[in-house]
């Protein structure tokens, strides 16, 4: 995908800024082939996800979807679509029916993290030839650049071999952004068919990226954003045209790829989905929003966590950003103006919820990072540039420091809440299962029983956990636990046919929890009670 080119420089209030004199910085403002140094830094946008996530990228495990889907693209390759169409997200399916489909063990899922990461990196790079191309200055969109890789929404698509596509439909949200920019600066003069054509192509970006995953599809918001931040020109009236334009484009855009679901379901190519519905009693659900899902955004370094376990940290970190972007909404007014100040504090409030439309519109109430990863985009951008007016007054090494120290705690709080709490409690489920299936011998004449007592919430390996994406468990489920095995089996031998009917795979339930069933004798049993014996304060 090309990088994004000045499109709106011509409505920024400061002269273009002044580039340090080294030779990336000249290829960027030049346009011209990046010399040594910008490869370099082009390769650094890459290298920081890949090295944030390498440790869990090659991890061996999986979670609770990929072993069904692996299953499922092999067996059955029209289920992964026609769930994610269900849920109208029939691209999502397709990617990854694709991705499963040549994916051979749950070791190969490295490759999808793998792939996870390089995107995270893509949408660091655009992002800072975005923000250098709406006028930010090189030190702040670098910030923001790589942080955008380091945020939670980042670790779970890392973390996740099925969180791939969510990073590619972020990427052609920015994309859409500057497309619409491009075609709103060029107008008429350019000829209509142009102009039509740029739309047309926004247009298609965008539905493309809201049928793989709608709330990726908002990442269109971000740059929304740090194009406001930066055009101080206009007036109220002309911001209020401009956003005009890109929500209602924005609009138009989830509405058709709405219409084409529904389009479909009609037609009888998918099945709807009963998840698939609006939100009626909006005052709960925005009391339900600056509750639960705001503060995971505003809180950059410190995860939510189900225990409440560093709850104080969490609603610490969470109100110091919360500070920042007021204060820098004060500066903005002072030393703007009225109306800028009055832009600012409209665009911080309205921005981020737009940003997180999708899951305020949708009937469900399910606070996951993975579905804020474009408004905790826009938070990051608001609060890069309030503290760069804040120490506005300090020394330039100081900001370095400053920046330096940031950067850094991102980086190894990413690290570890990835690999500690999502590769490596995974990663001891599918280590029990697979020790159990080494124990399985199978025979020609007889079946061996295979019985799994399967976990219960109280066996998570870790101190902290949040619904379904960090520390949680994959095996406390009913379906779960057979399709491990299952695969399992399949990695382990890979040359025998039919081979689910070569043993017999059972699991039970009561109110009491898992346990064996009275008077049964079974050839191997897998415990995953024991998941609570590598139990580590993370």
């Amino acid at each position: 995908m090309s990088v994004p080119k000045p499109v709106i420089r011509k409505v920024l209030t400061e002269p273009p800024i002044a580039l340090p004199a080294n030779p990336a910085a000249a290829a960027l403002r030049s346009g011209r082939a990046l010399t040594i140094s910008g490869w370099l830094l082009t390769a650094m946008f890459f290298a920081v996800p890949l090295l944030t996530y390498w440790p869990a990228t090659f991890h061996d495990y999986g979670l609770r979807d990929d072993y069904s889907n692996m299953r499922e693209a092999h067996e059955e390759p029209a289920t992964i679509v026609n769930f994610c169409a269900s849920h109208a997200r029939p691209i999502y399916g397709w990617l990854l029916q694709a991705t499963y489909g040549q994916t051979d063990t749950v070791q190969d899922l490295q490759w999808m993290r793998f792939a996870a990461s390089l995107l995270l990196g893509a949408v660091s790079l655009v992002m800072f030839r975005g923000l250098r191309a709406l006028g930010w200055s090189f030190n702040t969109a670098l910030c923001v650049a790589i942080l955008l890789a380091l945020v939670p929404s980042a670790q779970v698509i890392a973390g996740w071999a099925i969180g791939w596509p969510y990073a590619a439909a972020a990427l052609l949200a920015i994309a859409a952004f500057f497309t619409v920019e491009g075609a709103m600066t060029v107008g008429r003069s350019a000829g209509a068919g142009r102009a039509a054509g740029q739309w047309i192509m926004a247009l298609c970006l965008m539905i493309v990226g809201a049928l793989i995953y709608q709330p990726s599809a908002m990442f269109y918001v971000v740059p929304l954003a740090a194009a406001l931040i930066v055009q101080r020109r206009l007036s109220i009236a002309q911001t209020a045209r401009w956003l005009t334009v890109h929500v209602g484009f924005v609009v138009a855009s989830l509405g058709l790829a709405y219409c084409t679901m529904i389009a479909l379901y009609a037609a009888g190519v998918f099945v709807k989905s009963g998840r698939i519905a609006f939100e009626h009693h909006w005052v709960d659900k925005f009391i339900w929003f600056f509750h639960e899902t705001l503060p995971n955004g505003l809180s950059l370094f410190v995860l939510n966590d189900n225990n409440l376990r560093d709850h104080g940290w969490y609603v610490a970190c969470a109100g110091m950003v919360a500070l920042l972007l007021v204060a820098g909404a004060v500066v903005e007014w002072r030393r703007h103006g009225r109306a800028r100040g009055l832009i600012w504090a409209a665009a911080l409030v309205g921005l981020p919820i737009l940003a997180a439309s999708v899951s305020l519109v949708a009937s469900e109430r399910y606070a996951t990072y993975r579905t804020i990863f474009a408004m905790t985009a826009v938070l990051l951008c608001f609060l890069v540039a309030s503290t760069r007016a804040l120490t506005a007054h300090w020394s330039a090494s100081g900001r370095r420091l400053l920046a330096t120290v940031v950067v850094g705690v991102a980086f190894f709080t990413a690290q570890h809440h990835v690999y500690a709490l999502i590769a490596v409690p995974q990663g001891n489920e599918w280590q029990l299962i697979m020790a159990g299936a080494k124990h399985v011998h199978l025979n020609r004449f007889v079946r061996p029983r295979v019985f799994a007592i399967a976990s219960s919430p109280s066996d998570i390996s870790t101190a902290s956990i949040y619904h379904d994406e960090f520390g949680s468990l994959s095996s406390n489920s009913e379906w779960v636990p057979k399709e491990m095995f299952k695969r399992a089996m399949h990695d382990l031998h890979p040359e025998v046919a039919n081979l689910e009917s070569r043993y017999e795979f059972s699991e039970g339930y009561n109110v009491e929890g898992y346990k064996l069933p009275p008077g049964q004798h079974y050839d191997v049993i897998i415990d995953m009670h024991k998941l609570h014996r590598f139990h580590t304060d993370n």
